[in-house]
């Protein structure tokens, strides 16, 4: 069963962060292969091994920013409704949450600098069972999302 697309999907600046982090983790994959370089060059072992360290990386590299990142940008979507919250994301694995409004007990907003830099910030909604982020929405959009939730909460606990 394909699961259709919500109403809302995250912007599009959210593919610069995640390729600048995965960036950095290639970097660190890159400069562990060039230590195994030196290491095998030092100890005179076949620098075949080396090669190999190398290519894992050029492969990271390309599968992710080949497909893992268009494929997630395009598999990421929420939705907000008057009663619920709805998230739907995954490449594999396709995740489907549906979190109740009256279940939710806080929301709140978190920003790190890669996400500061493209003006997005992470909806994190906490329920007791768990807590459920929206990886990002624009910064000035934040804050009226987060009392919005919290208003629909309002509104869903004084009905029950």
């Amino acid at each position: 069963m394909e699961l259709n697309h919500l109403e809302k999907k995250l912007p599009a600046r959210i593919k610069i962060v995640w390729q600048i982090s995965y960036a950095i983790s290639a970097l660190i994959f890159l400069l562990l292969s060039a230590g195994l370089l030196i290491l095998l060059y030092l100890t005179e072992v076949s620098l075949w091994w080396s090669l190999i360290g190398f290519g894992f990386t050029a492969g990271y590299a390309v599968i992710v920013f080949g497909f893992v990142i268009p494929f997630r940008y395009k598999r990421w979507s929420y939705q907000i409704r008057h009663d619920e919250i709805e998230i739907q994301h995954g490449i594999i694995f396709r995740s489907r949450t549906l979190i109740p409004m009256i279940r939710i007990q806080h929301v709140e907003t978190t920003q790190g600098p890669l996400l500061r830099k493209e003006k997005l910030m992470a909806l994190q909604i906490t329920t007791a069972a768990g807590s459920h982020t929206i990886e990002a929405v624009d910064a000035e959009e934040a804050d009226t999302l987060r009392y919005h939730i919290l208003e629909l909460v309002k509104v869903a606990k004084e009905d029950v």
